[in-house]
């Protein structure tokens, strides 16, 4: 159940947005990163909430001379903003929005009318609290050296400059009239009860950077609302923020690297204020109420890749199918990751027989596949499907029962539903593809596993607005109902893309081009994040150069990543699963640049000696650079068990 949840109507609820952290544990004091600041609920006394921007990172240990195994942002509390109201920890989350950039928090003191509402947004350039009956109370672990020049005594005003002795100095704004503060050992106090407006930001180096913060401090983003176009191969989409306060003034709100790629500078401008995000590179603010960013060549790539196999090959290809179809597939479901594998390895085959008119086989294979997919629909599998609602989603019902909440790798609690569902939504169009009579006997059952994931719209009101994918960051997250110390996380790129790739698939098979377009443009946005962040170049400029030769991240927390996996510490394993599964779309991922880097710096030492079935998976990826070789080798390499033979051929 939801804790510190007070929200004005009942709706869907995000289980996997940034700050989950707020409303799951004890005390909900882990922390929640907006990017660039970190925000930390206090439980203990100042209660009230930290802020940390170190940009300050920790990094070990060496794996050689090149490259280290993670790094991690430095947590602590530079400023901490309380009310000398508040004698415990009482807050709660009252408001958040449709697709996951905002939430608002509630401090307040039960029997007290003083209360202070923080509205939370991703990259927001100040700390926003709107005061109201509450005595400010600021304070840090820090010393504070001075504020607006002065060491003792009362400051009033409506700016004030406070210096550190950790050489950072933090701008407080007060939005109404002056405020007083007085020096009281190392806090600054509020002489009186307020109501009012004040934002914290930290000062820049730049005095012209400066002078944009105070320009723009009147006006503050609560929420934002997502709206996209896509017209054949480009894509739009645009975070409309939702304002308060001076609104003749122009929003000035942070960037990542992968928005200013394709930012419009015809809507806004970017400015010289800057910070380093916890695990992103360097965020740089821009000046608009409105994003608009562009995608102009989306991916149009359908089931079989564009390029036949060569000619040579064909009949090897032919003999191999034949093989795998005479195999007994077993689609029992024992659990929804592997089963989805399952899945989708015997639709791949299903495609290959139709393309190389195998009818016998064709028929056989469609068949089986048909029948796996009346055990789902009818739910006559043990971890059927269930709907939720608390949190209004579909689960596995595996992880149900007391202490089970990790069965089918956390599915219940909401882990991993975009890797899972990818496999079934993109088996599903294989046979919506083949057989269009089909469709309707699978809609509903595929097109909700669409709907609990990646629902693109806010009136649907059974499951929440993109339930995995974050918008500004570009990218999904995997990890669902669990508190964590570095905010959420994700492991493989390569399953998110494969549920975006299945989502435009499904499209396509079935005519709709919404649905089509939504696949498309989720692709072509976490396609340009995970080349900027996931899959790093030698030339990669967004993350630290101390890591980047691990060409891939590993784990990728809000907070740091660390290059590893949660099932083990082999290199093939870290880099395998950033390949898995294989389709027509990978090499629109891995490009063959990352790929020579990739192979001759890492993969090519290690394959190997790789345990035996990871080594299928770094040969196909292989093939992108060197197909003959790759092929040689696939023709009797130990396969992972979501691959055939006749596909990896």
């Amino acid at each position: 159940q939801p804790k510190r949840l007070n929200l004005p109507i009942l709706s869907p609820l995000h289980t996997n947005k940034f700050y989950s952290n707020a409303i799951l544990g004890d005390y909900g004091n882990n922390p929640l990163l907006t990017h660039p600041y970190v925000i930390s609920m206090s439980k203990d006394s100042p209660h009230g909430v930290s802020i940390s921007l170190t940009e300050e990172w920790s990094y070990g240990p060496q794996i050689d001379s090149t490259r280290v195994k993670y790094f991690i942002n430095r947590i602590v509390k530079n400023i901490q903003m309380s009310a000398l109201e508040f004698l415990s920890q009482q807050f709660e989350v009252n408001n958040v929005d449709e697709p996951g950039f905002a939430c608002t928090i509630k401090m307040f003191q039960l029997n007290s009318s003083a209360s202070i509402t923080l509205p939370l947004v991703r990259g927001m350039a100040y700390v926003t609290f709107e005061f109201v009956s509450a005595t400010p109370r600021i304070s840090t672990i820090h010393y504070i050296l001075s504020v607006n020049g002065r060491t003792s005594g009362h400051i009033t005003g409506k700016r004030f400059e406070i210096v550190l002795n950790n050489n950072q100095t933090w701008l407080l704004y007060s939005l109404g009239s002056e405020i007083t503060l007085e020096f009281s050992g190392n806090q600054l106090l509020g002489t009186e009860p307020v109501t009012n407006v004040l934002r914290l930001a930290k000062k820049q180096t730049e005095s012209s950077a400066n002078a944009v913060l105070d320009a723009q401090v009147g006006v503050y983003p609560i929420a934002c609302q997502l709206q996209a176009h896509v017209t054949e191969s480009q894509g739009s989409y645009m975070f409309k923020w939702r304002l308060k306060g001076n609104l003749s003034r122009t929003l000035l709100h942070f960037t990542f690297p992968h928005h200013r790629q394709i930012i419009s500078l015809v809507d806004g401008q970017i400015t010289n204020v800057q910070a380093m995000s916890a695990s992103k590179g360097l965020m740089i603010g821009y000046l608009g109420n409105i994003w608009t960013l562009t995608e102009s060549s989306l991916s149009t790539m359908h089931f079989l890749a564009p390029r036949s196999p060569a000619i040579q090959y064909r009949d090897l290809i032919v003999a191999q199918l034949k093989k795998d179809l005479e195999v007994r597939v077993d689609l029992t479901v024992s659990d929804y990751y592997f089963t989805g594998k399952e899945f989708h390895k015997y639709a791949l085959l299903c495609l290959l027989a139709e393309y190389y008119r195998e009818i016998a086989e064709f028929n056989r294979c469609m068949r089986t596949l048909k029948d796996g997919f009346e055990v789902l629909i009818t739910r006559k599998n043990a971890n059927a499907l269930r709907y939720d609602t608390t949190w209004f989603g579909l689960v596995s019902s595996a992880g149900l029962g007391q202490n089970q909440e990790l069965n089918d790798f956390g599915n219940s609690y909401y882990n991993d539903h975009h890797y899972h569902w990818g496999y079934f939504i993109q088996a599903g169009a294989i046979i919506a593809h083949l057989d269009p009579n089909y469709v309707p006997k699978i809609r509903d059952w595929v097109e909700g596993l669409i709907r609990d994931a990646s629902n693109p719209s806010p009136l649907d009101t059974s499951f929440p607005q993109f339930r995995y994918f974050d918008w500004f960051s570009g990218h999904s997250w995997s990890q669902g109902l669990f508190e964590s110390a570095d905010g959420k996380d994700q492991e493989s790129t390569s399953e998110e893309i494969n549920f975006h790739y299945g989502i435009a698939l499904w499209g396509l098979a079935t005519k709709s081009s919404n649905i089509e377009g939504l696949g498309r443009l989720m692709l072509g946005t976490a396609k340009r994040s995970t080349q900027t962040y996931f899959l790093m170049n030698n030339d990669n400029t967004a993350m630290p150069k101390e890591f980047i030769a691990n060409k891939v991240t590993g784990i990728f927390f809000e907070n740091k990543a660390e290059y590893t996996t949660w099932f083990g510490t082999n290199p093939e394993y870290i880099h395998g699963i950033q390949m898995i599964p294989c389709t027509p779309i990978t090499e629109e991922i891995r490009l063959a640049k990352f790929v020579e880097e990739e192979w001759m710096t890492i993969l090519s030492k290690i394959v190997h000696n790789a345990v035996p079935e990871w080594k299928s998976l770094l040969y196909m990826n292989y093939a992108i650079i060197n197909r003959h070789e790759a092929f040689a080798q696939l023709t009797n390499v130990p396969l992972d068990n979501g691959v055939s033979r006749t596909w990896a051929l």
